[in-house]
């Protein structure tokens, strides 16, 4: 083996906290992540926890790849500098300024948009409202646990129920953020130029159809929990069919804006992916209502 030579680096997968749903805690590449790697390092520096010296511990390795890491960005700031920026600025653009507020107004009124923020507010105070039909459902469940004779899984049937609300809880407040994301994507591309942009409209195409897969999978997952509390709950049965109408229309409109949504390979979780190998051009079906 050659002297000095250098520990091949592939821990962390690049960019595969781009296009995550941020579920941490369900997640089985955290330790491939390097947001969460600094995260991790922040929180523990917050808590005043000591550094590790052990060199026999994964930490002090981990936490020397980030010193080595901003020692070579830190060594190589004096090559970075320059003088072609003036000491004073005039602040922002105006110009610049008002194609942001255009885009952002573009984005917001989106029909998929639209949809999803509707979703999101109406999932916010079902959540807040179910409460008493939930406390219901829970003391079923413990009168049926003091009957001697039953035989039905009472603690599977509350851990799966606590799943449901967990599910909704989480993605309902992450599909607009994610949607206005890859729609904001498709805009930008439209307004590329210059000797690149033929690269840069495929890259922001690409970055597009990621989004909207993670918001694929959040709108899949939210309607099966929806599915299974309309079981649970049938007094809530025509809220729920409301919730499901808007992600079954989200969820067609995604398809139709983002043709190549569901083929994006998302780093670590679906394989390595070539982020410039899909050009699939959005519909037009959407993009112009």
């Amino acid at each position: 083996m050659e002297s000095g030579r250098r520990v091949k680096t592939e821990r962390f997968i690049p960019g595969i906290y781009n296009y995550c749903d941020y579920w941490c805690e369900r997640c089985a590449f955290t330790q491939r992540c390097r947001n969460y790697s600094m995260g991790q390092e922040m929180e523990e520096k917050a808590e005043g926890k000591p550094p590790v010296d052990d060199a026999v511990n994964a930490d002090f390795w981990n936490r020397l790849a980030g010193k080595l890491r901003d020692e070579r960005i830190g060594g190589r700031a004096a090559e970075w500098e320059t003088d072609d920026f003036p000491e004073e600025c005039d602040g922002p653009d105006p110009e610049w300024q008002a194609r942001e507020a255009a885009l952002d107004k573009t984005v917001r009124e989106h029909p998929l948009l639209v949809a999803a923020d509707e979703y999101m507010k109406k999932s916010h105070a079902w959540l807040k409202a179910a409460e008493g039909d939930l406390q219901a459902v829970a003391r079923r469940l413990i009168e049926e646990a003091r009957n001697r004779f039953s035989d039905e899984d009472l603690e599977e049937q509350a851990r799966q129920i606590g799943e449901m609300i967990e599910v909704v809880s989480w993605y309902h407040t992450l599909i607009a953020p994610k949607l206005s994301r890859a729609v904001r994507g498709l805009r930008e591309k439209e307004n590329v130029k210059g000797p690149y942009a033929a690269l840069l409209e495929r890259t922001r195409q690409q970055d597009a159809n990621g989004s909207g897969k993670v918001v694929l999978i959040a709108v899949e997952r939210s309607i099966a929990a929806w599915l299974q509390l309309r079981e649970v709950l049938p007094r809530q049965e025509d809220a729920i069919l409301g919730m499901l109408v808007l992600l079954n229309r989200i969820r067609h409109g995604i398809r139709a804006v983002f043709p190549g949504a569901e083929a994006f390979q998302r780093p670590g979780f679906d394989g390595e992916a070539n982020f410039l190998t899909d050009d699939t051009e959005s519909s037009e079906e959407w993009d112009e209502q």
